[in-house]
């Protein structure tokens, strides 16, 4: 494993590899140089592939320390293109006339075409590269500026291939600066070893590897800092089947190794669309979830073996259930009347158990909740069973309308709810209830102990939604208008799945939420739930002066979430342009480019992408970084996994060909 932290002091030198020479710098600025070369010198290299790396220096090698401190650098170019020379349109003549004059498609042998010194300038061309910077030494250590510091016309700069260790060194540079960050980032989360960055692919210019990559030792690896991907946003982009997936099984398992060497917990959440990660597929040997075993938790939204549930059971998490359904009358426009305003406007507040009558009174509502619930048609697992108190005088005003609706040969009614009610029985006693509180008699509304009315606003609303019926007793859609929520429900859930998911996350958990199975609609609010918990749990954390847990979330199918339409006050664009605030980290997956939010494109620091068939969609990435200067290439080129990646660390973009995932060696240590 290369280490990219350390350079010795002639690093510079080292840059220069003299039998890659390929040309001179005839014509240089600011932003572009143009370079003559030969055909000879490119056959000795192996050809000079579009997009590749150049480096051009005025000081010879075998005297480097007789050059001036002005020659004392190396300037890193990238291959744009072809430029014409001055002398190219007569080239381009005596061409012609040879062809025009041959007699035959090929020569006969011993037959020469061009005379020696003609072909020997045929032979010559130019190329235009684009400026990506200046290497130069620096207290001892390896430096890259982004731009050139000068340029002087009469200086001969000779231009090499980078191969090998020069290659190596140039793709996989990190800034001394940012390197000195690292090491302070990784102290901070309690880390005093050293965290070395990991391979991800080799650098692959073309579509057509032939040459530059024909064999095995000619692949120059490319390395990635896993301090880039904590707190930060991460953009991997590209057409379907092109190795989106790939890309962010590798990154997964990354996080994952580091996570376990250096001890530091990081929580790891995909939103697992298609439902590859949580499970094998024909593509890869295995999934991550069979690959990292018992540190993954798996969630589905319908009972599953070996899976948790992902939906909340609104008959234990109340609040949560009661917010959801709330959400969905109003996005239905269904708060119109009355007791459905103050039904979807209820608290659940649990009181202190200190506060007798405040807590009789709850537990009064929240078995009126669950009895309406089951009279809506949710799911209840087991034997459903409701208890509360209720004062003698209120029993006896209930049991008095109980008696009236018996017929003559049933026996006397008298229930106590302190006993227990089974739905039946609760709905039954809830509606006397109702009816109760609203007759005439000498007692009047039913009272609680100390005098006051035993049922509030939010009681009576809820009587009324059971019994269909308003305080008029005109008729309303009651209970059926709650049934809008029954598909959020899970009878199987124990605990809130939010809370339990925020757990195993700060755990330093891989959760995979697969979301391949169930309706569109529900999963996006399921999805939207969990990450706006994540968030806020995580905001309510830092604002406490508290550290939060290191959480990567993964999302697929992006442009869904990150709309470009979407306010940034919503969940999902807030979370992608205020997360990293509080240590979360994001990484999207997308084809759309055009499609996601640019206020969270602008903010992306690490960027992976792979062809793309739309020119809109090109023009859009353009606008980032040096993208621009493949354009052609991402249009034209269809290689799975061949992918231009700009990260944090990297001062450019590199155009790489990852590996592929490989279960088998992340089970190996590194």
């Amino acid at each position: 494993m290369i280490d990219t932290t350390t350079f010795t002091k002639d690093a510079l030198l080292e840059l220069v590899q003299q039998q890659n020479f390929v040309g001179w710098v005839y014509s240089i600025d600011y932003e572009k140089a143009l370079v003559i070369t030969n055909d000879l010198w490119k056959n000795r290299v192996q050809g000079i592939p579009h997009n590749s790396f150049l480096v051009a220096s005025a000081f010879n090698p075998n005297k480097y320390g007789d050059a001036s401190e002005t020659e004392k650098e190396v300037v890193l170019l990238r291959v744009m293109g072809t430029c014409k020379l001055p002398q190219d349109e007569d080239m381009i003549r005596t061409k012609i006339d040879n062809f025009q004059n041959q007699t035959d498609v090929f020569q006969s042998e011993g037959e020469s075409d061009f005379d020696s010194i003609t072909k020997n300038r045929l032979q010559f061309g130019g190329l235009e590269c684009r400026v990506l910077g200046t290497f130069y030494m620096k207290s001892q250590e390896l430096n890259l500026g982004s731009d050139i510091e000068s340029f002087f016309i009469s200086l001969r700069m000779s231009v090499y291939v980078p191969t090998g260790n020069a290659l190596e060194t140039i793709v996989n540079f990190v800034d001394p600066i940012r390197k000195e960050r690292f090491t302070e980032d990784f102290k901070a989360l309690g880390l005093q070893d050293e965290v070395y960055p990991f391979p991800i692919g080799t650098v692959r210019y073309t579509s057509t590897d032939r040459l530059h990559r024909a064999k095995e030792e000619d692949k120059v690896k490319f390395y990635i800092q896993p301090a880039d991907f904590l707190a930060r946003r991460t953009a991997v982009l590209g057409m379907t089947r092109t190795g989106k997936s790939n890309m962010i099984k590798q990154t997964v398992s990354v996080v994952k190794k580091v996570s376990d060497e250096h001890g530091l917990k990081i929580g790891q959440l995909i939103f697992d669309i298609n439902g590859e990660y949580a499970n094998a597929n024909q593509q890869d040997a295995g999934s991550i979830s069979a690959l990292f075993g018992d540190s993954c938790v798996k969630y589905r939204m319908i009972s599953t073996p070996g899976f948790m549930p992902l939906l909340n059971n609104f008959y234990e998490q109340i609040p949560e259930g009661l917010k959801t359904i709330a959400e969905l009358l109003k996005e239905a426009h269904k708060d119109g009347a009355a007791d459905i305003d103050t039904f979807v406007n209820m608290s659940f507040d649990k009181p202190d158990a200190s506060e007798v009558g405040e807590m009789k009174r709850w537990k009064v509502k929240v078995a009126l909740y669950k009895t309406l619930l089951k009279k809506a048609g949710y799911a209840y697992k087991g034997n459903f069973k409701v208890y509360f108190e209720a004062n003698k005088q209120i029993r006896k005003q209930v049991n008095d309308v109980l008696n009236q609706q018996k017929s003559e040969d049933e026996e006397s009614i008298d229930m106590d709810p302190k006993d227990g009610f089974a739905f039946a029985d609760a709905e039954k006693w809830f509606l006397a209830a109702r009816r109760a509180n609203k007759s005439k008699t000498e007692f009047g509304l039913l009272k609680s102990s100390g005098g006051g009315n035993w049922l509030d606003t939010e009681c009576i609303a809820m009587m009324n939604l059971l019994a269909c019926a308003n305080n008029n007793e005109a008729y309303i859609r009651g209970f059926r208008l709650l049934e809008i929520a029954r598909d959020y429900h899970s009878p199987e859930n124990s605990v809130e799945v939010c809370k339990e998911i925020y757990a195993h996350l700060a755990d330093g958990k891989i959760v995979i939420l697969d979301l391949s199975v169930g309706n569109a609609v529900l999963r996006e609010r399921v999805s939207k739930n969990i990450a706006n918990y994540i968030f806020t749990e995580s905001m309510r954390t830092f604002t406490a002066d508290k550290t939060p847990p290191n959480i990567v979330i993964y999302i697929e199918e992006a442009h869904n979430l990150l709309g470009k339409d979407m306010a940034l006050t919503d969940t999902w664009p807030r979370l992608a342009k205020e997360g990293a605030k509080y240590k979360i980290a994001l990484v999207y997956a997308t084809q759309e480019v055009s499609s996601i939010h640019k206020n969270i494109l602008a903010n992306t620091e690490n960027w992976f992408i792979s062809h793309l068939n739309s020119d809109t969609e090109v023009r859009e990435l353009a606008h980032f970084y040096d993208f621009s200067d493949f354009s052609e290439s991402l249009l034209r080129s269809q290689d799975v996994g061949f992918t231009r990646v700009k990260t944090l660390s990297s001062p450019f973009v590199v155009p790489v060909q990852i590996d592929k995932f490989d279960p088998s060696s992340w089970t190996k240590k590194v």
